[in-house]
């Protein structure tokens, strides 16, 4: 995608995201969400990204906005090492103020892979607003950070999306309805075979998880898998 086009995204995506921080402050209003139970409804289903782990762990955040996921995860997850990446410079300060011993970097994944390495780089919501832009250039971007996520990490990433099998009399013209089965096929081919999408929630959304085959090795170790790992 052409950088002048790129930078436009962002520039959008940059206004869009502070004028809700302007008006709803620290809170998942502010991430487009509508409260605390859905978005960890959503934080959940991305966790299952972890089954098997016992012990430390990194987690990297694409689209980290003011670092709900990371609290999320010194709950429930607490040998967790959190670090995020955001376009939204405000964002980047609040989780460095949070988050004093992680990582929080200002920029773009998707114009240039980062060089920096996580165990697990997860993505939540950043997919589905994607306000003035056509179809065909958000679906580009949405591989482009995937493809990205996955050089990024060393046993998987994850990422959730607005379905396009439910809720079609509520859908708005600025939103991104992706189709399970298209992205499932793409990161099949593209990304592993270990592909899963977790749609069995109640809200109107799915979860992509793609696991590298040498991670998923080592949760089925038994030699009645090898055949299954050459």
């Amino acid at each position: 995608m052409p950088r002048k086009k790129r930078a436009s995204i962002i520039a959008e995506q940059q206004a869009y995201y502070r004028s809700l921080f302007q008006a709803h402050g620290d809170g998942p209003r502010s991430m487009g969400y509508n409260d605390t139970p859905t978005q960890h409804e959503r934080f959940a289903r991305l966790a299952r990204l972890f089954d098997g782990e016992s012990g430390p762990f990194t987690v990297h955040e694409i689209g980290c906005g003011l670092g709900h996921f990371g609290e999320f995860l010194t709950d429930r997850f607490p040998a967790a090492v959190y670090s995020g990446s955001d376009v939204v410079d405000e964002f980047v300060a609040d989780c460095r103020r949070k988050f004093p011993a992680g990582s929080f970097v200002l920029r773009d994944v998707a114009a240039g892979t980062p060089e920096d390495r996580h165990d697990y780089v997860t993505l939540s919501g950043t997919f589905n607003v994607r306000l003035t832009r056509s179809e065909t250039e958000w679906r580009k971007l949405v591989r482009a950070t995937l493809a990205a996520m996955f050089v990024m990490c060393r046993k998987g990433i994850a990422a959730n999306f607005l379905t396009s099998y439910g809720d079609p009399d509520r859908r708005r013209p600025e939103l991104h309805y992706q189709d399970p089965t298209e992205i499932f096929d793409w990161a099949a081919r593209r990304l592993s075979r270990h592909v899963e999408i977790d749609a069995g929630g109640p809200l109107y959304e799915f979860t992509l998880r793609v696991l590298r085959p040498e991670s998923l090795r080592q949760r089925y170790g038994g030699a009645e898998f090898d055949r299954y790992f050459r």
